[in-house]
This record gives structure tokens, C-alpha cells and sequence, in this order.
């Protein structure tokens, strides 16, 4: 067989190149649906290892539920991620002396066992001196996509921090003008892109440790208010992963989320989470966060349920003991979130019921390419996912 000469070598080379470059970028942007691609190979740093990018990945699961523990280790096993268990705890276990002060009384059992569970979540995270970890109640869902997801939030909590210090920074800051009452307009005024200079491969510890919470995945947030000094939001335009804004609400007899109506299509928008952030259905940790939230909420106090006591403090909104201390959570959040509840067609939660609203709704709202409502086809291996809240 004749050999090739070096120029048809380097075409053929060139080519190669070309092709795959192309083929990431269609993958990039959410248009070839592979799952073995979307789901990445769990061996690298950042957000593509088996802890996306987290120390360790813990999952809570009464260890009755032996459905949701099932399911659950199949989404993480064709999502080629890594967790450990924190077994669920029965209210009514819990002895009387157990409790820290507060008003405890008045939560329900399923509230007060899904409080100690998550304290045992934060002491496993004290006692073995974590970094960082990620918390994940038993019915959590993601998209197959949530690694390059994840590099974006990676992105805009750190543009974040560093809005936070130009403004504190500033002896005279500057206002902007803002004499329009327009919604739009000041939501425009507020936020500012993620742009290609800030999309650069995160680095081995991604999200940095310069806050104490991320809530990746909530049931329902405020936007912050519109600043008059700098803006206080990041957003990523012509996210793919999103839905369209018809189908961002919380349920299909909720109103829009906000986000749907001040914002263009397909949009995500990361800001600090306000004290009407409700659900602790994904989280994540520092260590020094893990200490604040278990002194506070297991020894100091317990008056709310958990995700609305962690909502108060990352508000700051925690009562003191007049000690001057500051008493706040640096608190990180997303809209849409990226995980959500995955309910299926019995919609029973050990919290609350029958689904969100008293009624049974299958599947995940925000969650467009669901690994759980794909856990049939990912079994078979197929390579064609079924899509939630198509158009």
C-alpha cells in the first residue's frame, strides 16, 4: 500500500480536529443527546468528578424508604457519581432532652426527623473536617447535563464574590441611576452576564470556600432587590438546560416564577439567597459553614423547621444573644434551581404529603433531560433521553 505523504497526514489530522471540535461544541450546548457525554467520566478535578467537584457527596434516606435508596443509586450510578448514606430519622425517636432550646413543639415529627437527619449530615461534616460536601435528600432528581451546569455555577459564585468585594471596597461607591420603575429595567440595571472570559475550566477545588452555603436545589426563592450601588446578580443567557418561560412555576396551578417574566427566555440567574428560600432539597457546605448551621440550629435553637431556619440565617435574620456577633450564612442560590423533587405517581413525601399543592404531580419541574424519568431508557443503554417540558 503506497504510504500518505506528510501534507495529506496533517489534512487528515486537520480535519480530525475540526470534526471533534465541532462535535464538542454541539455537545456544549446541549444539542446531541449522549448520555455516556452528558453524564462525564468521573475521573477528572472540578465538576466532572465523581463528587462534582465537591470533598464528598452525601444523600439523606430513611432507611425505610428502600424505594427512594433504589432509585437513587441508579441515578448516581448512570450519572457516575459517588455518595455515602445519612440515615433518616423518626420524629418521634428523638428524646425529649435531645433537643437544643426553642419551640420545638410545634413541628410536626416528619419536620423534627428531617432536622436531625441534616444535623447528622453537618456533624459527619465537622467530625471528619471536610472542605466541602454536597447534601442530597433520597427524592432529589438533575439533569444528565448537571456537571456543565455545575461549571457555570462554579462561574457565578465566584463573579459573585468578587462584585461583593468591589462594592465593599469602595469608600464612596458610585449608584447607578435608577429612576425607572420599570421591573425589567431594574432587573437589567441589577444583573450582569457570564461572559467567555469567565467560562474557563474549573480548577480542582471549583467553587472556592468564600461562602458557607450553595442551595443548589430549592422549591421557591426571592430575588434580591435591585441594588443601587452594584448589580447583585449573575446571569448565563441562551441556557439550553432551561426551559422555556411558560414552564418555569412551581407547579402547573402556579403563577411564573419571577425569572419568567423579567428575564429573556432561557436564562439562569444566580444571586444570594434570600430568607424565602424553602426546600433543602440539594445543598452544599464548607466546613466553616457545617460549624455555624450545627451550633446554630443543634445546639443554639430549634423554633422552624430546617429549611426555614437555614433560610433566616442566610438572611441573617437569626436572633442574637446581644453579643454583637454577626449572625449570618454567605448563601449562594440559582433560579431555576438545578435539582428538584422528582415525584412519581404516588407523590408521597414523608414531610409533606402528596406532592407539592396536596396533589400528585409526576416528574421534576426545571429538570429538562431528568435522570430519574430516564432511568428505563439509561438502563436499556439508550442513547435517545426523553425530555420533560418540551415545547
Amino acid at each position: 500500500m503506497p504510504s500518505l505523504s506528510s501534507s495529506r497526514y496533517q489534512r487528515i489530522f486537520l480535519g480530525l480536529t475540526i470534526f471533534l471540535g465541532f462535535v464538542f461544541l454541539l455537545v456544549s450546548i446541549g444539542k446531541i443527546v449522549s448520555p455516556s457525554v452528558f453524564a462525564g467520566d468521573g475521573s477528572s478535578d472540578g465538576t466532572t468528578n465523581q463528587t462534582l467537584g465537591f470533598e464528598k457527596i452525601f444523600v439523606v434516606n430513611a432507611p425505610w424508604r428502600t424505594d427512594r435508596k433504589d432509585a437513587m443509586s441508579l441515578a448516581a450510578a448512570h450519572s457516575k457519581i459517588q455518595f455515602e448514606w445519612v440515615d433518616g430519622v423518626l420524629g418521634e425517636t428523638i428524646q425529649e432532652k435531645a433537643y437544643p432550646p426553642g419551640h420545638h413543639r410545634t413541628l410536626s415529627s416528619g419536620s423534627l426527623g428531617s432536622w436531625r437527619a441534616h444535623m447528622d449530615a453537618m456533624r459527619e461534616i465537622v467530625v471528619r473536617n471536610l472542605t466541602t460536601a454536597l447534601i442530597l435528600e433520597d427524592d432529589a432528581d438533575w439533569d444528565i447535563r448537571i456537571r456543565a451546569q455545575l461549571l457555570s455555577f462554579h462561574c457565578a459564585a465566584r463573579k459573585l464574590s468578587l462584585l461583593t468585594h468591589e462594592e465593599s471596597n469602595q469608600q464612596n461607591p458610585p449608584a447607578f441611576e435608577n429612576n425607572s420603575q420599570n421591573p425589567i429595567e431594574l432587573a437589567k440595571r441589577s444583573t450582569v452576564p457570564i461572559t467567555s472570559t469567565d467560562n474557563h475550566n474549573a480548577p480542582k477545588e471549583p467553587y472556592s470556600r468564600d461562602w458557607d452555603v450553595l442551595w443548589l436545589g430549592h422549591c421557591g426563592t426571592d430575588l434580591p432587590s435591585p441594588s443601587p450601588v452594584t448589580p447583585n446578580r449573575v446571569m448565563i443567557l441562551n441556557d439550553f438546560t432551561v426551559p422555556s418561560p411558560k414552564h418555569l412555576r412551581l407547579r402547573e396551578s402556579s403563577p411564573p416564577d419571577i425569572i419568567a417574566t423579567l428575564y429573556p427566555p432561557y436564562t439562569r440567574v444566580y444571586h444570594r439567597a434570600s430568607n424565602n428560600t424553602h426546600c433543602t432539597l440539594a445543598y452544599a457546605v464548607t466546613q466553616r459553614g457545617a460549624r455555624k448551621i450545627l451550633f446554630e440550629l443543634g445546639v443554639r435553637d430549634l423554633s422552624k423547621g430546617f429549611d426555614f431556619a437555614l433560610s433566616d440565617y442566610c438572611a441573617g435574620m437569626v436572633e442574637g444573644n446581644g453579643n454583637g456577633l454577626d449572625r449570618k450564612l454567605e448563601c449562594v442560590t440559582v433560579q431555576p434551581p438545578l435539582f428538584s423533587h422528582y415525584w412519581d405517581e404516588r407523590g408521597r413525601s414523608d414531610i409533606m404529603g402528596l406532592g407539592v399543592g396536596g396533589r400528585p404531580e409526576v416528574g421534576s419541574r426545571y429538570v429538562i433531560r431528568s435522570v430519574r424519568a430516564n432511568l428505563e431508557g439509561l438502563a436499556e443503554g439508550s442513547e435517545t433521553l426523553f425530555e420533560q417540558w418540551g415545547d
